[in-house]
This record gives structure tokens, sequence and C-alpha cells, in this order.
């Protein structure tokens, strides 16, 4: 591949022939044109710093899917963050909670929830679902367990973090998933 000696003009075509795939995956689940396209560019100057590489890659398209997912999600990850981000896409999910393949995504975010929950110790799967399910505050969660409103925060806190990892590690989305979770009240 001629991309990995140095060969501008080659990465050019490269670039104009996969740019658009990338984008539309970028722009799936930013739902933002300008921060897609900026993920499109820093995906393709990574391609271009590490163009070495290129000449042991099999399939190029394969490496570019890797390295656009990767980097997709590390930004997500660190936009989630950011609270006018987290607001535009909880707007978004709202807007679109009643389509078909939104429903299915809550269906299947709930069964791997509920996975994760029957996974937790005893104490902090009693929290958990006393909190989420039943609508219990800390003080009645303490009252009803005969434990300490510190006590219940710290199982609270450990449950939430098992659940998102569990998420993210067991869900094909997985930032996406857990962000879900988060602003439809599961986590």
């Amino acid at each position: 591949m001629s991309v990995s000696k140095g060969d501008e003009t080659s990465f050019k075509i490269l670039f104009e022939a996969h740019w658009d795939r990338i984008y539309s995956v970028a722009f799936t689940f930013t739902k933002s044109a300008m921060i897609a396209e900026e993920m499109v560019q820093d995906v393709f100057v990574k391609i271009w710093l590490r163009r070495t590489e290129l000449s042991s890659v099999r399939k190029f398209s394969d490496y570019l899917f890797i390295v656009a997912r990767n980097h997709i999600l590390s930004v997500l990850r660190k936009k989630i963050m950011e609270e006018p981000f987290a607001e535009h896409l909880s707007e978004y999910f709202k807007d679109i909670s009643n389509m078909p393949d939104q429903q299915l995504l809550r269906r299947e975010t709930e069964a791997l929830v509920l996975q994760a929950v029957e996974k937790l110790p005893h104490q902090q799967q009693m929290v958990y679902t006393l909190s989420r399910q039943q609508g219990l505050s800390l003080d009645e969660i303490a009252s009803r367990l005969s434990i300490s409103k510190h006590t219940v925060k710290s199982h609270m806190s450990k449950a939430l973090h098992f659940i998102r990892q569990y998420l993210h590690t067991h869900s094909d989305v997985g930032v996406i998933t857990v962000f879900y979770c988060i602003i439809s009240g599961v986590l």
C-alpha cells in the first residue's frame, strides 16, 4: 500500500473512499455534524500517523473500523462527562424513545441490568432493588435494613459501579448503553 510509504495522493484517495462510513457512524452516536466531522478527521490523522503499520494490514476496512470504533468510543466516554453534551443526548433519547429500535435497546439493556443485579452481593442487591425498583430513599432503606445511611450509600455506590462495568463489558455499544441507563433512571 503506497500510503504506508507516505504517498499523500493515495492517502487522499483513501480518505475520500472511506470518510462517509466513519462520519455516518460518528453522527449516529453523537447526533452532531461538527463532532462527527472532528472524529473523522481525528481517525484519519491516526491512520496517517500509523501509516507505516499499513503494510502489514490484511484488510484495510477492518483496520479502519477498529481504529474508528476505538476513537469514537473514547471520545464519547469523555463527552458524556460534559453536561451540555449529556443533555443533548438525553433529549435525543427522549425524542426517539418510542421508536422500535430504541424500545429494543431499552429491553436488552434492562435484561443486562437484571443480569448484573443478580450477580451483586446480597446486601448491594437489596439496596439497589429498594432504591431503583421500589423508589425508597436512603433513609428509608437504612431503616428497613437496620444499617446506617452511610452504609446504604456505600452499597449503592458499589452496586452502581459494578452494574456500569457489567454493561460496559457485556454490551455491544457499551458506553451508549450505560448512558442510556443513566438518563432513563436505571442507574
